[in-house]
Formats: structure tokens, sequence, C-alpha cells
């Protein structure tokens, strides 16, 4: 159902990043050609058998038996090329899993929003190197239209836009996944499981691919599907579920609250199909990013690591996948009719429910899932030092009730032993 495999072209020497050579890594580059199906937002068909050429990142133990048989698949974001999953990269790299990156965007959600993206940045980087890439751009406009925000830039028209930008991925991360397992150039890797991560915008192309059938339509002659399962960050997740794949959908406060699209809910945790729906109370969109010193004043963005309770689901997923271990249960933020971005809060208006994190459990600020200054960021606001005071009389009086969530967490598997250092006071 997924046409002729592509043809691999490599690997083409890249200088692997210290931190990965120390720990025993490489990184490789492989060039990728073929022809594959373009698809518009809908569904429909644009045109049969065009031509690609492009290329997928592979960061592997270097001493292939080290290789797990795990391999984590991010489409890189159409802006600057983003990973979705390697903030998890010590565990990757612990576990012996291999990463695997793929350019599917071209240059059309770029050009008509003022900035370099897809393909089109890598062939800024390097003219030479990435001269030969191509993908397909349609000139089709979005049949609908909406309001528009507040930038004035019309919602649906964004939403739209942005799935023009990877007509063909669906079929090339299909043909990529078939090509990981079986074809000779990536016999030692020994790959036997792939999961797809998408974050944002690249989570969205996951919801499109398996709303559009391609979990189904894209498995190989024998039945086997390209994913064994597929991670939603901080997006909506699917509203088709495979009955033989993990789906995971992770959202922060942000997307509960509506921060940049309506109001979301998580997926509703299921055996079968498996499904998990994980919340983050606290969390900004953009998890992570702390940017300070931005236009509007200043702020505290927050920081905090939450990367360490998305790398301990995907642990939790790879024991579901391999072992049949399920993943734990994680209740849902706290909903509220009544409150004004109905969240249910606490006293100092943090929100209750969802993942449990200790700066939450023993609070001393106000973490809000969106700053004035962006609205993919969060903002932290310090307790004063009354406030403090009547909280905790006794200076470290914060550290049992904080070391206990950790505790906690550690129990529930939400939070990996090699991670919990991290958290502690």
């Amino acid at each position: 159902m997924i046409g002729a495999a592509p043809r691999l072209l490599g690997p083409v020497a890249v200088e692997t990043p210290p931190k990965l050579a120390a720990r025993g890594y490489v990184e490789e580059e492989w060039f990728v050609e073929g022809a594959a199906d373009a698809y518009d937002p809908d569904g429909a068909c644009l045109d049969r058998d065009v031509a690609y050429s492009t290329r997928l990142v592979v960061r592997r133990p270097a001493d292939f038996g080290r290789a797990s048989g795990t391999a984590f698949f991010d489409p890189l974001h159409m802006i600057g090329e983003m990973p979705a999953s390697w903030f998890a990269s010590d565990w990757f790299m612990r576990q012996g899993h291999v990463w695997v990156g793929v350019s599917v965007h071209n240059s059309s959600f770029g050009e008509a929003y003022g900035f370099v993206g897809g393909i089109d940045a890598l062939k800024e980087r390097d003219p030479v190197r990435y001269a030969s890439l191509y993908l397909a751009a349609f000139d089709r406009p979005p049949p609908r239209r909406s309001h528009p925000g507040p930038a004035g830039t019309d919602s649906f028209a964004l939403k739209w836009n942005m799935a023009m930008a990877h007509p063909q991925g669906y079929l090339i991360v299909a043909g990529i996944a078939h090509a990981l397992r079986d074809a000779s150039e990536f016999d030692d890797l020994g790959i036997r499981r792939i999961y797809g991560c998408g974050a944002s915008q690249t989570a969205n192309f996951w919801r499109l691919f398996v709303d559009h059938g391609w979990h189904e339509r894209g498995r190989a002659a024998e039945g086997e599907p390209p994913f064994e399962a597929y991670v939603f960050m901080v997006a909506p997740g699917p509203s088709t579920l495979p009955v033989d794949a993990v789906v995971v959908n992770i959202l922060s406060e942000a997307e509960v609250v509506g921060t940049i699209v309506p109001p979301m809910t998580a997926l509703a945790d299921s055996e079968q199909p498996r499904t998990r729906g994980i919340e983050l109370p606290g969390a900004p969109h953009s998890i992570g990013d702390a940017r300070v010193g931005l236009p509007g004043g200043a702020h505290d963005h927050t920081s905090e690591p939450y990367e360490a309770f998305l790398t301990a689901t995907l642990a939790a997923l790879d024991e579901w996948v391999c072992a049949g271990v399920p993943m734990p249960h994680v209740g849902c933020i706290a909903r509220d009719p009544h409150s004004v971005d109905g969240v249910g809060r606490d006293e100092f208006g943090n929100a209750l429910g969802g993942l449990r994190v200790p700066w939450l459990e023993a609070p001393r600020a106000q973490y809000l899932p969106r700053c004035a200054c962006g609205p993919t960021l969060g903002e932290v606001i310090p307790f004063d030092a009354e406030r403090l005071r009547r909280l905790y009389p006794e200076p470290e009086a914060h550290v049992t009730p904080w070391r206990r969530a950790v505790q906690r967490l550690l129990e529930d598997r939400l939070l990996l032993a090699e991670d919990a250092g991290a958290l502690l006071p």
C-alpha cells in the first residue's frame, strides 16, 4: 500500500556531537529518494507518485550490539527542524535506543508566514550538501475560513497551511519506517519497534497520519504496521485509535485552558485499544523553554524539569509494547465550569489534578500556563516573603512534602530513579 521502497544513500559523513560520542553514540545522515502520493489536510489526493528527495538523521550506539531494537521516530518540525523526542536523549543512550529524525516539510509554510522553514532551512544552512532535496508543494488554498486570531491570522488557514507543508510526508515516513526494519543498510541495528513521536505541529502530523488511515494503509505486504506506538505531545490525539499500537496523548495546562487553540482534554485511558492520556498542571505549551528578556517587561518563565516526566512516559510506553506491562494512569487536571478558564485551582491559583509535580505539592510560587509576553511560555509568580513564612514557618519546611511528592512519582512509575535527583530540593 505504500509503493516502492525508498532508495537510501549513505551514510553521509557527519561530525558526531561530543555529548553523543562520549556516551558511545554516533550520528549519521542518510539521503532518501523515492516517489510518494501527495494528500491535502482533508485526505484528498493531490497527485500520484511524485518524486521526492529528503534526508534522515540517525543517532545510534556505535557498538551495534548495544542497540535495543527500539527506535524513536520524529518528523522534524517545519521551524528549525526541531525534534520532538530528543529531550529523552540521556535515557535513549542509557538504553541503547535509536533515534531517527526525518525532514518531511517543504518550504511553503515558511514562505507564506515570512520565515525560512522546512527543507529550505537546510539549504540555507548548507547549500551544497542539501542542494538535491526536493519535496513537492501544491497551491491549494484553505477551503474554509475562521475568525482571525489576535494577530489577524485565520486559525483554520494556519492549520491548513501547516499540513499543506507535508503533503507527501505520510507515505515518506511509512516507507522509511519499513526500511529501518527491512533494508540491508540497517540490518545491524536490529530495529523491531518504532514509535512515532510529535509535539505541537508534528503531533498534528501524526494525528492526520492516523485519522486518515495511514496506520492501516501503510502496512507492509506481510501486514506489519509502520509504527508500534504514537506519542502526541501538546496537541490533540487522533479520533481513530489503532487496535495494534499504543497511543499516548500528553497535554500541558496551556492546551487545557486553550492558549493557542480551543481547550482540549487528553485522550481517555483504555486497555483496548491501548491508550493513555496525561495532563501536566503548571506546564506551558513550550515545555522546557524558559526564555527571558522578551518584549513586554521582565517575567519569570517556567523552567522546571517537566522533561523528566515525559522521559518516564516514554520508558513506560516502551515497557508496555515490549513486555505487556500497562502504563500507569494519570488523572486529568481538575475542571471547574465556574472558573474563568475552566480549570479547578487551589488557594494559590495553581491547577488541581493531573500529574502532581513536587513544585505544586509544596508550592513556593504560582505557575501559570501562559505569559503576557508570549502565549507558548509559562509564567512563574513567586510567593512573597510573608506568604512563604505562613506556609513554611521553618526555612526547610517545604522539603518534606516535596520529597514525599517525588517518592510518590517514583512509586507510580511517573519518574525514573535516574532523574529523581534533579528534582530533589
